[in-house]
């Protein structure tokens, strides 16, 4: 029997130091909010990322001591390189976004459009005005986790934004819009840098699969981190875990209950819930449009977020407990943006692209050889592909 006891204990102790040696053992990670440095991490999300910068022209014009320093390069022919040779600062982030094609970026509509002035109409409805791609240049930059990595800053061309983007009482639908730079970033065929395109059955069967299991999502971005009150924004990216909500739940939280909404084909977005730690993390300022993955696989866009969001704890007794604050985080699904997102509509999507940069071209062309001032031509295309059309806006210079 003592011979019996010494050969168990024997067993048992080789079993634990494998279990602590072997290299496919589960390891812990860090959910709150932490510096995200490598891009060699696994997150494939850290390849097609992309950083967009809200100053025109590198803030050059902004103070006497950024002139000097980009007087060299006020004189070189930008709108030719389609580049700047500019070191982005981590405080002059406008918003997150993920390269779809050499030159596309992907961002949100509220990134690249601006809210009209005054009142809604009687249906609570307000509309958004594209920017304009030179007056309200942006520069992107891609292939970096940390802002001293970044150096060049490539100029955005046209803007675009989904026809149906709107305010409805106060939320925002179908928050989808993107971004034509003047120049390429990567080559087509690097299509690790790029992100991936799936076949609209594969785009179901991430929406549909992430809804039911409720899945454990990744976030990243480099906006002001609330938990810890800071004004500044990071110069590394951040990454967090948030947790998808079923749609019943999300439903009963953010649906409008006013005339003319219908949750069905208006609610272009799903719910996140924060993971549960001893410091909580918060979407802020600057990281809409940042890409978030389930699974590693490109699920949406960071679009909105309430940080004393009030939830029921219960839903079939709403009234009877005091309600429960929490973090709430809307991302809009590319489920809902077929035209630019799936494999079947990728040649259309892209020739269409290419159809308003050279539409735009000509009329550069044509207006230099008629006017001799500059001005503003606003021009709203409609693009059909499946059940997305978007709106862009061209500027003559």
């Amino acid at each position: 029997m003592h011979c019996l006891r010494l050969s168990v204990l024997l067993v048992l102790s080789l079993q634990l130091i494998r279990s602590r040696t072997e290299p496919g053992v589960r390891r812990k990670r860090i959910v709150h909010g932490e510096e995200l440095w490598d891009r060699d991490s696994g997150y494939l999300v850290t390849k097609y990322f992309t950083w967009i910068s809200n100053k025109h022209y590198c803030g050059a014009f902004e103070s006497f001591s950024n002139f000097f320093t980009y007087i060299t390069a006020l004189s070189a022919d930008y709108d030719q390189l389609g580049y700047w040779k500019c070191d982005a600062n981590p405080q002059n982030e406008k918003c997150g976004g993920a390269l779809v094609t050499p030159n596309i970026v992907q961002t949100a509509c509220h990134c690249v459009a601006t809210e009209l002035e005054g009142d809604a109409d009687d249906e609570g409805i307000k509309r958004y005005l594209v920017d304009d791609p030179f007056s309200d240049m942006v520069l992107v930059y891609h292939g970096a986790t940390t802002t001293d990595d970044m150096h060049i800053g490539y100029n955005s061309q046209i803007f675009f934004i989904h026809q149906k983007c709107l305010l409805k009482y106060g939320t925002i639908l179908y928050d989808y819009g993107l971004i034509v730079l003047k120049k390429g970033i990567v080559s087509q065929s690097d299509t690790k840098n790029i992100a991936p395109v799936y076949s609209e059955n594969t785009l179901n069967r991430i929406w549909t699969n992430v809804k039911a299991k409720e899945t454990t999502c990744l976030f990243v971005g480099f906006g002001r981190s609330e938990s810890v009150n800071k004004t500044t924004k990071p110069s590394v990216m951040q990454h967090t875990w948030k947790v998808l909500q079923n749609y019943q739940r999300c439903y009963s939280w953010t649906t409008l209950n006013t005339h003319g909404f219908n949750y069905t084909t208006d609610a272009t977005w799903s719910c996140f819930l924060q993971v549960p730690a001893k410091i909580n993390t918060y979407i802020a300022r600057g990281d809409s449009g940042s890409p978030v993955t389930c699974n590693n696989e490109y699920f949406g866009l960071v679009s909105a977020g309430a940080a004393n969001f009030k939830i029921a704890p219960h839903p079939k007794f709403p009234e009877k407990f005091e309600r429960i604050v929490t973090d709430l985080t809307k991302v809009a699904p590319i489920v809902f943006s077929p035209y630019v997102n799936s494999a079947e509509q990728r040649l259309a999507f892209i020739k269409k692209m290419q159809e308003q940069v050279d539409e735009l071209e000509n009329l550069r062309i044509l207006y230099r050889k008629l006017v001799p001032s500059t001005r503003t031509l606003s021009a709203h295309e409609s693009i059909s592909g499946h059940s997305s059309s978007w709106t862009g806006s061209l500027s003559i210079i």
